[in-house]
């Protein structure tokens, strides 16, 4: 079961399968992907993954009582030190914390990023909820593929593909702070909003991989 699956006003099983099966997982786990393009990934999921910190301090400032402050601290937690798994990453594919440091956003991991931001800034409680926890659900099943075919297709050991492999870890801690979270927010409006969150956040992550491909 996906993210919200239990309150979703609509179908989003085929936009999550389009994310699941895109291109760039695809690429990865047959070994076709060229090392350029991965490096690329890295870069871009870099600018994500350094937002992360002030995207869930965002989150936890908006929250309404306290209660819900400490579910987002909860769910912030495990995600420390992220990045240093990424910067791993990146060696083996010829990044150094100079490139990481001087990266540029690409249009797609922009417009992700700044939706976001939007929803943080703008959005109602369960909006704010949704948008960034279907992008982290979503990601952590494509982590579950990716890391054993970046061992497999690459040459890259355990170590090297901790960031992907982790993710497993985040979303055994993550999941039941979701859970929690979304049980405040099942009224026919909430439904909706949710839904919007879900879809718009998916639909924003696919342009995010669409770009690394065409870029």
């Amino acid at each position: 079961m996906s993210f919200a699956d239990t309150l979703l006003t609509e179908n989003l099983k085929p936009l999550r399968e389009r994310l699941l099966k895109h291109p760039l997982w695809a690429g990865i786990e047959d070994g076709t992907l060229e090392h350029e393009r991965l490096a690329l990934f890295a870069l871009q999921d870099w600018w994500l993954v350094r937002e992360a910190y002030r995207l869930d301090a965002l989150a936890i400032a908006a929250a309404p009582d306290l209660e819900m402050q400490e579910l987002l601290l909860a769910k912030l937690l495990p995600k420390v030190g992220g990045y240093r798994l990424l910067l791993r990453f990146g060696e083996p594919l010829g990044l150094t914390r100079a490139d990481f440091d001087a990266v540029e956003p690409l249009a797609g991991c922009m417009a992700l990023t700044n939706f976001f931001y939007w929803m943080l800034a703008y959005g109602s409680p369960p909006e704010k909820l949704a948008a960034v926890s279907a992008s982290e659900d979503i990601f952590i099943q494509i982590c579950a593929r990716v890391g054993p075919a970046l061992m497999r297709n690459y040459g890259l050991n355990a170590a090297q593909v901790e960031f992907f492999s982790a993710h497993e870890q985040i979303g055994q801690q993550v999941t039941p702070v979701d859970e929690a979270l979304l049980a405040r927010y099942n009224s026919p409006s909430d439904r909706r909003l949710i839904t919007r969150a879900v879809r718009l956040s998916h639909e924003f992550e696919l342009l995010f991989y669409d770009t690394i491909m065409q870029a």
